[in-house]
Parts: structure tokens; C-alpha cells; sequence
């Protein structure tokens, strides 16, 4: 009986200290680093690596790892770093799907920047179920009536690019123009805002030509082409087409017609595929603005410490998309994406204190300070559908490939035209 009776009464001695042990770890009072998180913040980075338009993935991953730079000099994502994890949808919606469920499902993302416009589309019932906070980096046109509380844009859409390329060439006086696409849908569904606002404003389309993305030649096409007699020509391709086809143009009718293309056109792969002496003869490219803003002043040094070089055509929005996401998850407190979504507005648009980098802003965060965050690549500011609404520049190659605007063309002047 005795022996029953210590051991019972050791038994429940033991137990008390148990709860006593839970209650303070409950409370706050153990010193055990287990109750805080200190693993790394996986951002997936998703879009081209590989493909006719390879250059968009290392693009944005470029943008991205300087905000990560800086993002973990100043503490991390509350307090964990920034860990950067790729995946390669090849430029095909299609394998943009196995792509996205490995971020998911595989490496576990928190926050995901991309994909571009060629896969948007095709992911995102899947990135909506996910409910994984998302930055998408593209201007199609599908993105214009979004509803989701995950999913957002910082890039202007392709309906703004399109107006602002028609603006640029109706100021310029040209009011007979040709289309020369590429024939992939994200090419494709440029053509009908640059008709439109041409067309309102006097312009007529005097030739509509699609051109098979990396052909060995397009001598037909520019027989058609030159054959309508236009005074400018609206394009968008990928830069292997374009090298192919701005070599035939040179060699058989010589270059002086004037083009007019998009943020792709206006890419350091574009420039170097066409050669900068082709470019800056015949080539202007629209592009969201990023002139002469503190936002882009201070993206600019902290790129070319990193890089060593002027930022790449595309670099400034995954540069915002990751600043973006940061704050709101600071903002929140949290990872989960419907807490992330909703202070993406409350970080982002007006009233606030303008902020220019995230070592300023979360400063300002952690002071308690309503901020309003401007981005390198212009104003952050979502509108209802989760879309950004900035300015554009008509930008030009000089004969070492450098690119820089000749016009800026702000929102005011966009809207309604």
C-alpha cells in the first residue's frame, strides 16, 4: 500500500509541474525559441526562363532579388528572410500548370511573383484556390475585370500600353499605320486597344499582318507590308523574330519606316537581337514610366550595386511586386493570404505617407505611420480589380543600346483618350 501511495502521489506531483510547464509556455513565459518561426519566407518566382521569350523570367527575377536584398538587410519578412525559389513555365500556359502545383505543392511558397501574360490566364483558378498572395507581372488584357483577394497586378494593362502606343503615334502626326504582331496571344490580344484609340483619333489601319513566332524568313509579310504604304507600323514580337525580320527589312527595302512597339520591343534582349544601330533608327518603345521618381532613383543604385549594370526592361515590377507583398505581410502580421490581401491596398494607395523603398517604409510601418508605397515602375496604387493605373514612355535605343524616353506620357492624358 505504501509503495502505491508514493508512487501515485509522485505521479501527480509530476503532473502538476506538467500543466504548470504549459501554462507558462501558454503565457509567454517559456524562453523556448520553438514558439517563434524562424524559417526562411519561400517567394516563388514563376514566368519564362526558357522559350521564344526567355528574357521575361531572368527579368523580373532580377527586380526580385533586389527587393530581397534589401528586405532582409532590414530584418526579413517579420523577422525571416527572403528565400527565392524559380520555376520555369518554358513560355507555354500549358506547362505553366506542373510549374505553379511544384511552387504550391513541393517547395511550399508563401507569396509568389508571375507569371507573365502568356500563362496567366491558364493558373489562375489554380493560384485563386491556393490562396497564396500573388503579384502577376504582365499587362493582359484578362486581368482587367479581376475579382480575387489574392491575386494582383503591378505592371499597367495592355488596354493603357496599347493607348499610350496610339497616343505616341497620333502626336507624332502619323494617321496611316500597319500592325505587325506576333501571332501567341499575348500579341494578340495587344491589337485591339492600339486600333481602337488609333482609329478614334483619326488613324486608319491600312494592313493587319501576323507573323509565326521564329520563322527563317518573312519576306512575304514585309512585301505586304511596304505593298499597304503605311507611315508607321504598331508591333509587338519576340526578339528572335524581330532580329530575323528587321535583317530583311534592312536588306530589302532599307530602314526609314518608323516603328512603334511595346515594353517587349523595349527590352535589352530586343535591342541586342535587332542590333542598337537598327534600333535607333527605326524603333520606339512604350513602356510604363519610370523617370526621374525617388522610387526609381534609389532602385536604380540598389540595382547597380547588385548587377553592376542600368536595370533591365521588366526588373522594376518584380522589384515592386516583392516590396509589395512584404509590407502587406508586415502590415498584417501574417502570412495567410486573406490577411496579406488586405492591407495590399492599405500599404499601396493613398491617404499616406509616400515611401520609396522598404527599409523607409517599414520603418514607417513598425512607427505605427499609415503609409502609401510608390514604386520604381510608378504609382502603386490598386484600383478596385487589383490593377495599377501609371504613365508610359516612349523610350529609344542610342547606338550602344542604352535606352532612354523621348516622351512621357502621363495618366491624365490616357485617361478617356
Amino acid at each position: 500500500m505504501r509503495m502505491h501511495t508514493t508512487s501515485w502521489w509522485t505521479r501527480s506531483c509530476t503532473f502538476l509541474v506538467l500543466l504548470a510547464v504549459l501554462f507558462l509556455a501558454a503565457c509567454g513565459g517559456g524562453s523556448s525559441s520553438s514558439s517563434t518561426n524562424t524559417s526562411p519566407v519561400k517567394v516563388g518566382v514563376i514566368g519564362p526562363f526558357s522559350g521564344f521569350e526567355s528574357f521575361i523570367g531572368p527579368d523580373i527575377l532580377k527586380g526580385v532579388q533586389v527587393a530581397a536584398d534589401q528586405i532582409n538587410a532590414n530584418g526579413g519578412i517579420m523577422g525571416r528572410k527572403v528565400q527565392i525559389i524559380t520555376a520555369d513555365t518554358g513560355g507555354d500556359a500549358v506547362d505553366a500548370v506542373p510549374a505553379l502545383r511544384k511552387l504550391i505543392s513541393v517547395d511550399q511558397v508563401s507569396l509568389i511573383v508571375g507569371p507573365s501574360s502568356i500563362e496567366a490566364e491558364a493558373v489562375l483558378p489554380i493560384l485563386q484556390q491556393s490562396k497564396i498572395p500573388d503579384v502577376i507581372v504582365g499587362g493582359t488584357t484578362q486581368l482587367d475585370n479581376l475579382v480575387s483577394k489574392y491575386i494582383w497586378r503591378s505592371s499597367p494593362s495592355d488596354n493603357l500600353l496599347g493607348t499610350a502606343m496610339a497616343y505616341y503615334a497620333i502626336q507624332k502626326g502619323y494617321t496611316k499605320a500597319a500592325m505587325v504582331f506576333g501571332s501567341n496571344e499575348s500579341a494578340q490580344t495587344l491589337k485591339a486597344p492600339v486600333v481602337d484609340a488609333f482609329k478614334r483619333h483619326g488613324g486608319t489601319i491600312v494592313a493587319d499582318i501576323n507573323l509565326v513566332p521564329d520563322q527563317s524568313s518573312y519576306r512575304s509579310e514585309i512585301e505586304q507590308l511596304y505593298a499597304a504604304q503605311p507611315q508607321v507600323v504598331f508591333t509587338q514580337v519576340d526578339a528572335q523574330t524581330g532580329a530575323t525580320l528587321f535583317s530583311e527589312i534592312k536588306e530589302l527595302k532599307g530602314l526609314g519606316l518608323p516603328f512603334v512597339g511595346t515594353d517587349v520591343t523595349g527590352s535589352s534582349d530586343f535591342i541586342k537581337a535587332i542590333t542598337p544601330s537598327v534600333a535607333q533608327k527605326v524603333l520606339t518603345s512604350l513602356e510604363g514610366s519610370s523617370s526621374g521618381g525617388q522610387a526609381t532613383t534609389e532602385f536604380t543604385q540598389l540595382y547597380q550595386t547588385k548587377f553592376g549594370a542600368t536595370p533591365v526592361e521588366l526588373a522594376d515590377y518584380g522589384y515592386d511586386a516583392l516590396n509589395d507583398l512584404a509590407l502587406a505581410a508586415d502590415a498584417a502580421g501574417s502570412l495567410n493570404g486573406d490577411a496579406v490581401g488586405a492591407k495590399m491596398p492599405v500599404v499601396s494607395n493613398p491617404p499616406g505617407t509616400a515611401e520609396y523603398d522598404y527599409a523607409s517604409a517599414y520603418k514607417a510601418l513598425k512607427a505605427g505611420t499609415k503609409i502609401n508605397y510608390e514604386g520604381a515602375s510608378g504609382p502603386m496604387d490598386f484600383n478596385a480589380h487589383n490593377n495599377v493605373f501609371g504613365p508610359f514612355d516612349a523610350v529609344q535605343s542610342d547606338a550602344a543600346g542604352n535606352i532612354s524616353p523621348v516622351m512621357t506620357i502621363t495618366a491624365q492624358e490616357l485617361n478617356g483618350y
